[in-house]
């Protein structure tokens, strides 16, 4: 392990600090990428605090930003992030079929009008780095400019999180079956 959690006592004063804050504020606690994030204090907490705003804060509605943080996770090949993110988008209202499909790297079936215009936004985000004017424009009409923003941070935020995970080799939780295929070298 890159990152080993760190024991109070091996904290400086900065890093218990974050650690307690960030235990406080965040549902599960200091875990996952938060606990490699603690061996730079000022970091950690900038980013969760950016995960807060993300989670409860958002116009998008909750299926929708489930299935960019998934569509994410596939694209970075990120078994645990996408673990930890795919039984909450089963009961934000995502199927379990889609879900899957997300986890093989497909375009899922049977996608409402919604879902089928935030996975091209994210898709097309994440293998380009742009947005075609026609997806964007879907997006913006239907919900708006300031949902294609936050579609934009969240993905982006979540790539973040994927690549800590993935440098700092965060163990993939005990006892539980990798979501992904086996992952792909781009």
């Amino acid at each position: 392990m890159r990152y080993p959690p760190l024991k109070r006592e091996e904290m400086t004063e900065a890093q218990r600090r974050v650690a307690d804050a960030i235990d406080q504020r965040r549902v599960g606690g200091l875990s996952g990428p938060y606990i490699p994030f603690v061996y730079s204090p000022e970091v950690a907490d900038r980013a969760q605090m950016l995960a807060e705003y993300l989670r409860f804060n958002l116009h998008v509605p909750e299926p929708l930003r489930f299935l960019s943080v998934l569509v994410t996770a596939r694209h970075q090949s990120a078994d645990v992030e996408f673990y930890v993110h795919m039984k909450n988008a089963v009961v934000a209202g995502l199927t379990e079929a889609k879900v899957k499909a997300l986890s093989q790297g497909r375009r899922p079936e049977g996608m409402t009008d919604d879902e089928e215009m935030v996975y091209d936004f994210c898709t097309e985000l994440h293998s380009t780095g742009h947005v075609k004017d026609t997806t964007f424009w879907r997006v913006a009409n239907r919900f708006s400019r300031e949902v294609c923003l936050e579609l934009t941070v969240t993905c982006g935020y979540m790539a973040l999180l994927a690549m800590v995970l993935n440098v700092t080799e965060t163990p993939f939780p005990e006892g539980a079956q990798k979501p992904l295929d086996p992952p792909t070298l781009r």
